[in-house]
C-alpha cells in the first residue's frame, strides 16, 4: 500500500478538525464533571486572564474564555500533528499515542498553563475529579485528536 500524499490542505484540515473535536468534547466535558453551565465554564476559561475579577465582569469574558479554550486546544493538535508528519509511528499507534497525549496536554495545563495564568494555582482535583478530569483528557482530548490526524494523514 503506498503512502497517502499529505497536502497542505490535509494538515491544516488535520489541526482544524482534531482541534475544534478535542476542545468541543473537553468543553462538553467540563460541563458534565462539574455540572455548570456553558457560561460559567466559559467564565471560568476566562479566569485565566482576568483572575477572581471576571465574576463581576460583562459577558463578553465568555467568547473570550471560549476563544482561549479552542485557541489552546488548536495548538495542542497542531503539535501532535506536525509531530507525527516526522513520526508517523504517532498516527500508527493512535489508540496509545492519542491518551498518552491526553496525558501530557493534563500535566501542561496543570502544571505550567493554570499556574503561569491570572488563576496563579495548580489545580489539583482529588478523587473522582482527579479520575474524571484525567480520563477525559486521555480519551476525550488526547484520543480524538490522534485518531483524527491518523484518518486525515494516514498511518504511515
Amino acid at each position: 500500500m503506498t503512502p497517502k500524499s499529505k497536502t497542505p490542505g490535509d494538515i491544516v484540515a488535520a489541526i482544524l478538525g482534531g482541534g475544534f473535536m478535542a476542545a468541543s468534547f473537553d468543553f462538553f466535558a467540563a460541563m458534565l464533571i462539574y455540572g455548570g453551565t456553558a457560561s460559567g465554564v466559559t467564565k471560568s476559561i476566562a479566569r485565566g486572564w482576568y483572575g477572581a475579577a471576571v465574576k463581576t465582569m460583562p459577558p463578553i469574558v465568555e467568547p473570550i474564555g471560549l476563544a482561549s479554550h479552542y485557541f489552546i486546544l488548536l495548538v495542542a493538535t497542531a503539535i501532535f500533528v506536525l509531530v507525527s508528519l516526522g513520526l508517523p509511528l504517532l498516527r500508527r499507534l493512535a489508540w496509545v499515542t492519542g491518551p498518552l497525549f491526553g496525558i501530557c496536554i493534563y500535566v501542561v495545563m496543570h502544571f505550567v498553563v493554570l499556574p503561569l495564568s491570572a488563576v496563579h494555582a495548580v489545580n489539583n482535583p482529588k478523587g473522582l475529579k482527579f479520575v474524571e478530569e484525567f480520563c477525559g483528557h486521555m480519551f476525550v482530548v488526547g484520543l480524538p485528536i490522534a485518531l483524527w490526524a491518523r484518518g486525515m494523514l494516514g498511518r504511515d
